[in-house]
């Protein structure tokens, strides 16, 4: 069921000087886990944020869109809408299950203590690739990694803050982290098939590397409400500890700019997710550049710039 959105909001970004064309922009949201282990909650919150690192050379731009907890399995609608207010032509939205195996041959789908004590199974991302302006299903993909033992350790031991997680480089390095990044370029490659069924809007605009300057970020829920409690991590650094008065002001480079943000002082009954990742542009050739993350009532968040 569609869900009406809370924020009526639009990315907006300046036009960069000398580009030829808007680039085609995919989303891709948190895989939903439907394993009910660490693993695969955290192959979940990770993938997008792999996904957005290896498709750094691909013939889109990649954009993280986070529709809120509550998604429903099968709701394409609602990320989709999140995804179009935020720029994205496509969005790509998924599931992380496991399956046994048995020489080879996929089985029933496994959860909990069965997956972790299982000798033979596949961690299964499964996902549709969905067009925003209309709704339209362009396709579905599927990709499958083999359980290793260490995957369990592996998840329990990198936190959204105060780990390695905050800075994800080493956590790619790990065999979860490995199992992701292969997935991610199954996905990349899967999507680069389908560029040909669609055209840029122009909501996104891509800003080169150049000096920095001063942003000042702020986390928002429903009403304008600040947020005066959260952990941040700005571009792979913890920088909770600036927070001031619900604001934290930091000197960034122009171009690509990546949020890891968790808030602690959410409103009675307000849904919010363990941990948002986000991305968009950091354009220096402004005046003044505030960065709002605005989280909506069904726990969605966008960023918008001020």
């Amino acid at each position: 069921m569609k869900r009406n959105l809370a924020l009526a909001v639009s990315l907006v970004i300046s036009t960069t000087a000398g580009l030829a064309q808007k680039p085609l922009v995919v989303g891709i949201c948190p895989f939903s886990d439907d394993t009910a282990t660490p693993a695969g909650e955290r192959s979940g919150t990770m993938l997008p944020v792999i996904f957005l690192d290896r498709a750094k050379s691909a013939g889109f731009l990649p954009v993280i869109v986070n529709p809120g907890p509550d998604v429903s399995p099968g709701d394409t609608q609602s990320p989709a809408e999140v995804a179009r207010t935020v720029g994205a032509d496509a969005v790509l939205i998924g599931q992380v299950r496991a399956e046994a195996t048995s020489k080879g041959k996929p089985g029933a789908d496994l959860r909990g203590y069965s997956l972790l004590s299982s000798h033979a199974a596949n961690l299964v991302f499964a996902a549709t690739l969905v067009a925003t302006a209309d709704g339209r299903e362009l396709g579905t993909v599927q990709a499958t990694e083999p359980v290793k033992g260490s995957w369990l350790l592996e998840a329990a031991g990198y936190n959204a803050f105060g780990g390695p997680t905050t800075h994800y480089g080493p956590f790619t390095n790990t065999h979860l982290g490995q199992a992701i990044g292969h997935s991610a370029d199954q996905f990349i490659a899967y999507i680069g098939q389908q560029l040909s069924q669609l055209q840029p809007s122009g909501a996104y605009t891509a800003v080169p590397a150049g000096g920095t300057c001063r942003v000042s970020i702020q986390v928002r829920y429903p009403k304008q409400k600040a947020s005066k409690a959260y952990s941040i991590a700005v571009n792979g650094k913890d920088e909770s500890l600036g927070v001031s008065d619900g604001k934290v002001e930091l000197e960034e480079p122009s171009g690509p700019i990546l949020l890891n943000i968790s808030v602690q002082d959410a409103p009675y009954l307000q849904p919010v997710q363990n941990t948002y990742y986000a991305n968009s542009m950091l354009d220096c050739s402004r005046d003044a550049n505030t960065l709002l993350f605005e989280i909506g009532s069904a726990g969605e968040a966008v960023i918008r710039w001020k």
